[in-house]
């Protein structure tokens, strides 16, 4: 009975120990815009990584360490994406705050095999780490964080995990959409991102203008590309707004291809704007094939 009346004890403190909003540090707005559908509106949502940044090579602002110094838990991307997240915690001197890697919820594509070296380019070595990009995994994120929040937050156990079925739902009513546009398109990117998007659509990505990842593409690996895009009828060449516009520009002069700035990150962190996103990914890659392009949509 004693031991009874102790449990019920630390479970009331710890409710009202933590009656203020939860407070989130998240590293990208896609992950802040899960969170946030998790939370509902009352939690702080901040992030680190701006949508026209890449995020693999993010410098972090002071403003940034402020916030995780003050807040409750930082979410990370994980899969050696946000390796500047580490400065970001350290830096923090928090030694309350709670990280969630996200990664941890998903299984991850593309793992190498052997051994990774420089010679490959900015491979993972965990797996590609752009899993967000495939709304499913997102559920499984929110689920994690939900059990996350309910951890540091016991008063709201019950509202973290009704909100991710929410969000779950209206990610599922949106599936066969966004299926019906995307499946059996193929198309060209510029960095290994779509992975997660073209396995989950069955879709194609015929290529890359990146050789390796992170390497930028010479005049042969371009005219082999040029050729690949001529043989195979590849309609649409896509980049994220901070790659460089040359190459792409080069395709389309040579092959007539279409292009377009296609971000990988969704433009607010919010619920809304995540599902949003994916309308507008079915809206470019899901575009009907009408012939050459004439010049780069955004």
């Amino acid at each position: 009975m004693n031991t009874l009346r102790i449990i019920i004890a630390w479970v009331a403190f710890a409710a009202v120990a933590h009656a203020d909003p939860l407070h989130v540090v998240c590293a990208t707005n896609d992950l802040g815009a899960i969170a946030r559908a998790v939370t509902g509106p009352e939690a702080r949502i901040d992030v680190a990584a701006r949508p026209d940044r890449d995020p693999h090579a993010f410098e972090v602002r002071p403003s940034t360490v402020r916030n995780a110094g003050k807040a409750d838990i930082y979410l990370e991307v994980g899969l050696s994406l946000d390796l500047w997240s580490v400065d970001v915690v350290r830096g923090s001197r928090n030694r309350n705050l709670v990280v969630v890697t996200c990664a941890d919820a998903i299984q991850p594509i593309e793992v190498p095999t052997g051994r990774v070296d420089a010679s490959m380019g900015d491979v993972h070595s965990e797996g590609n780490p752009h899993y967000w990009l495939d709304p499913v995994n997102a559920i499984s994120v929110a689920r994690l964080l939900a059990e996350r929040f309910a951890q540091v937050d016991p008063a709201r156990v019950e509202t973290y995990p009704a909100n991710a079925e929410a969000f779950a739902l209206r990610i599922e009513e949106r599936l066969p959409v966004w299926r019906a546009r995307l499946e059996g398109r193929s198309f060209i990117e510029f960095h290994r991102s779509w992975g997660y998007l073209a396995e989950r659509f069955s879709m194609r990505i015929a290529g890359r203008v990146e050789p390796l990842p992170g390497i930028p593409p010479g005049a042969r690996h371009l005219a082999a590309l040029a050729e690949l895009i001529r043989e195979q009828q590849i309609p649409l060449v896509v980049r994220d707004v901070y790659h460089t516009a040359s190459a792409v520009e080069f395709l389309a002069r040579e092959t007539g291809v279409r292009s377009a700035v296609l971000p990988t990150s969704c433009d607010e962190p919010t619920p809304e704007a995540f599902l949003a996103h994916f309308d507008r990914v079915a809206d470019v890659l899901g575009m009907p094939i009408e012939g050459p392009g004439s010049g780069e949509s955004r």
